[in-house]
């Protein structure tokens, strides 16, 4: 191993967006870098990176530059982000980390006639076809953004979906699950961040400041927002989804747009506290909106394959871009920035 590798770690990667985020790191030519698939079930991991190695071996020498390898790792659960931080640790060194693509997440689904629903990780089996996705993911396509395009990706665009009603499992398991896990990740992973490294959050558009009302998107936005606050209104949509008084507080009843939009929120914060630290080690933060990418979580109808999809998370992971720069913690989606 060259010393002058890049390290980078891609959560909940062995299949849809992340393992495709995985590949077109690998077979670049830009950097030579070591990329780590991680996922929470080691059989799968081990076969999505058998599967990508010999993907690797059959392109050219140039390629080879690239070195895959596979950690287990559970982003839901602290101590197997303590393993395997102490593992990179052991074998890169103290500041180690060069990138790290927080795309681990998931969506909620609730079995037919039944009021107990099961939190499903985007690196696990889907669920069986009778089960329904309630309230999350996708809640709204993610091209009927602020920046939509009905024919973006080509294809006919899905129907926007109006979702009125969530329930508290549903709004507490997508709140920890997409929110919690990657705060929790990045937080263990920063003081192992090497100078220049780039923290990704994958996000959605839907999760853009107007499905707020209230005072919401002014604080959100606030240059004043730290964890502790950003920790209270996650915690606070959830609480009022189980008092049917979200909509009172600013809240739509959409649980994985309001956990994305705490990620987009938190990339801001750690861009801006990182810069005014007298020790800086000039990180890049961003969060990245892959597009309506179909995966098990979206479905059939989704306009861009996981590949497409993967495009703009490695660009902003890799590019020598000034405007990576000058958007330093923002919104990123088909190769630019986007206003929140």
């Amino acid at each position: 191993m060259s010393d002058n590798m890049l390290v980078a770690v891609v959560t909940g990667a062995n299949r849809g967006i992340g393992k495709a985020i995985v590949r077109r790191l690998l077979l670049q030519t830009e950097k030579p870098v070591i990329v780590y698939l991680t996922a929470r079930n080691v059989d799968r991991g081990q076969a999505a990176f058998d599967e990508l190695r010999r993907e690797q071996l059959r392109v050219s020498d140039l390629m080879q530059q690239n070195e895959l390898r596979f950690h287990q790792l559970d982003v839901a659960d602290p101590d197997s982000i303590s393993v395997f931080v102490d593992y990179l640790v052991l074998m890169h060194g103290t500041q180690c980390i060069d990138i790290l693509i927080n795309n681990a997440g998931g969506v909620v689904k609730r079995e037919e006639n039944s009021n107990a629903s099961a939190a499903v990780p985007t690196d696990t089996e889907p669920e069986p076809a009778a089960t329904l996705t309630t309230a999350t993911a996708m809640e709204a396509p993610p091209e009927q953004g602020p920046d939509a395009s009905p024919t973006e990706g080509g294809g006919a665009a899905p129907r926007l979906v109006t979702v009125r009603t969530c329930d508290h499992d549903t709004a507490y398991k997508t709140v920890h699950m997409n929110y919690f896990t990657a705060v929790n990740m990045t937080t263990l992973a920063l003081p192992h961040m090497r100078r220049h490294g780039r923290v990704l959050f994958m996000v959605t558009a839907l999760a853009h400041l107007g499905i707020f009302s209230g005072d919401l998107p002014k604080v959100l936005a606030s240059d004043d927002l730290d964890l502790t606050r950003l920790h209270i209104i996650e915690n606070g949509f959830v609480s009022s989804v189980g008092k049917g008084s979200f909509s009172k507080y600013g809240f739509p009843p959409m649980p994985f747009a309001v956990a994305k939009a705490g990620l987009i929120a938190y990339s801001r914060m750690l861009a801006r506290t990182d810069t005014e630290t007298e020790d800086s080690r000039e990180l890049l933060f961003a969060a990245v909106c892959p597009g309506y990418v179909k995966t098990d979580m979206t479905g059939p109808y989704a306009l861009l394959t996981p590949d497409q999809g993967a495009e703009t998370p490695v660009y902003v992971a890799l590019a020598d871009d000034k405007r990576i720069r000058r958007h330093n913690g923002g919104l990123w989606k088909h190769f630019k920035p986007l206003k929140w």
